[in-house]
């Protein structure tokens, strides 16, 4: 199989243009492997949307993936068709863990909310310390006791104009055995007031989530703030200390997404967020924060979509299948081409103005983010009305920045519905790299025809982890990829849940 370069001899930005059909899609399955579901205690619950990292600890390599997990809510989130009852207690906090590079997995378990806190709601976020590797960091949204009705709460978590919400901050637990086990760390919230939001005071509704490690071992956790539409940025110098809140990376602009966050190779953190720019057209931009602050944001892309839904066109369980998702972006920063001009790359979800179909693009910046562009050979999606209907979201990028006689490269994903109507989804891989100077990329198939039972929401788990885990004897590297996993049937499509969701990972090399 042709290798693409993660790398080239030169830089330049291309127009967008029209990109690689599906059909060319290559043989050449991951071996796909159940994270949850298996015979152990999350096979009668129902776990989704995954945020992953690997640790080092006592001469084992180990895969650790979170995800919002109901195997302790038996009791706690009671399901009816339409509703869902959430009690004091509930927890969404579950991981699970590989020493096998991702063959087999053990639970690892759930903590329950801590003192002062009524339910972690899931949403997780992950990173290992880079200062120390046994080290790692896991957050989820929080509900403070101060906001929890004394009946509990019946269907869903936001109230009033939508800026108010039981949520009100989120918790942080540390693990000192390499995601092994964990315990609650900190909890942290935005009380300042906000004209317009009456609950602010009691803890500022955060959304998403998405955490990183500098070298040095400074460890960062961001979330969407709903009352200000902005994004907070908590710091804790080196994992020990308590984190503390940062300015914002995204001042003066309206942030409509989670946001995510990257650590470049020197140690600066870059922090990217959907913003809103004018009735309902969307950018993904980036800041950089780097001795202390953060440098003027800029828009790293052409126009995105925020949360789109997508249909597929059939009917399961009596309801229409669509699947609702998540922040459709992500980013990395790695090894730059000879140029030097493209050492941070995206994929980001756009709707084609002809067909109407969602497909992926990819575009290119230099580290200062003065310059950014699309680049018209990192397009992942049909561009003809005469081709099968096809629907690409969902991306993931990860950046491998390279080693002495390692080379560098960069890896994406996306999963893609193809056909319509439709009751599954493909998932995909690609190099984002070149060939012969340019931007070039083939998608592979790494997951075929997986189905989706989604709840009549559409939610299917809005966002899923992808991670480079370690290297092969022949200098290539290997990876993984998670996905909501619903081979088991579809036996239920209610309001609030779909049975069954758990969690599966597929695995390659390069």
């Amino acid at each position: 199989m042709m290798r693409v370069h993660g790398s080239r001899t030169r830089f330049s930005v291309a127009p967008f243009g029209t990109g690689l059909t599906f059909l060319l899609l290559l043989a050449g399955c991951g071996k796909i492997g159940q994270v949850t579901g298996q015979t152990d205690a999350t096979a009668a619950t129902t776990q989704s949307e995954t945020a992953g990292t690997t640790s080092f600890v006592n001469g084992t390599s180990r895969i650790v993936v979170s995800f919002n997990d109901e195997t302790p809510d038996t009791n706690l989130i009671v399901y009816g068709p339409g509703t869902r009852h959430t009690n004091l207690g509930a927890t969404q906090l579950g991981w699970s863990y590989s020493d096998d590079g991702g063959a087999t997995w053990t639970y690892g378990g759930s903590l329950p909310p801590p003192a002062g806190w009524a339910v972690l709601w899931g949403d997780p976020a992950m990173t290992t310390s880079g200062a120390s590797y046994s080290m790692v960091f896991l957050s989820n949204l929080a509900m403070p006791t101060s906001k929890f009705p004394a009946g509990g709460i019946d269907g869903s978590v936001i109230t009033g104009n939508g800026k108010t919400s039981y949520i009100g901050g989120a918790c942080i637990a540390k693990s000192k055995d390499g995601g092994k086990t964990f315990a609650h760390f900190q909890c942290v919230q935005n009380t300042d007031p906000v004209a317009d939001v009456s609950d602010a005071t009691l803890g500022h509704f955060y959304d998403g989530g998405s955490m990183a490690s500098s070298p040095s071992g400074e460890v960062f956790a961001a979330f969407a703030d709903i009352a200000t539409s902005q994004i907070d940025v908590w710091r804790s110098p080196d994992g020990n200390k308590p984190f503390e809140r940062i300015a914002t990376p995204f001042p003066n602009y309206v942030v409509a997404s989670h946001p995510r966050l990257r650590i470049a190779p020197d140690g600066s953190l870059y922090a990217a967020a959907q913003i809103l720019a004018s009735a309902e057209t969307f950018y993904v931009y980036l800041s950089r924060f780097t001795n202390g602050q953060w440098q003027v944001p800029h828009g790293a892309s052409n126009t995105t979509v925020v949360y789109p839904s997508v249909d597929f066109g059939a009917t399961v369980q009596g309801s229409a299948l669509t699947v609702r998702t998540g922040p459709q972006f992500s980013f990395d920063v790695g090894a730059a081409s000879e140029g030097g001009g493209d050492a941070v790359r995206l994929l980001y979800t756009r709707r084609d103005g002809n067909t109407g179909r969602l497909f992926v693009q990819g575009a290119a910046c230099d580290l200062a983010l003065t310059s950014c562009g699309d680049l018209a050979g990192w397009r992942l999606g049909t561009s003809s009305a005469n081709e099968r209907p096809v629907e690409a979201f969902n991306p993931n990028l990860v950046a491998w920045k390279g080693f002495i006689g390692l080379p560098p490269t960069w890896q994406g994903s996306f999963v893609y519905r193809f056909g319509k109507p439709a009751t599954s989804v493909y998932l995909a891989r690609a190099t984002i790299g070149y060939v012969n100077g340019s931007a070039f990329t083939i998608p592979v198939d790494i997951i075929k025809d997986t189905p989706v039972c989604s709840d009549t929401r559409g939610y299917w788990g809005d966002y899923d982890d992808m991670l480079l885990t370690g290297f092969n004897n022949d200098g290539g590297t290997n990876w993984v990829r998670f996905l909501t996993d619903s081979s088991k049937g579809c036996t239920e499509r209610w309001g609030f849940t779909g049975r069954a969701q758990h969690v599966q990972a597929s695995r390659y090399s390069y």
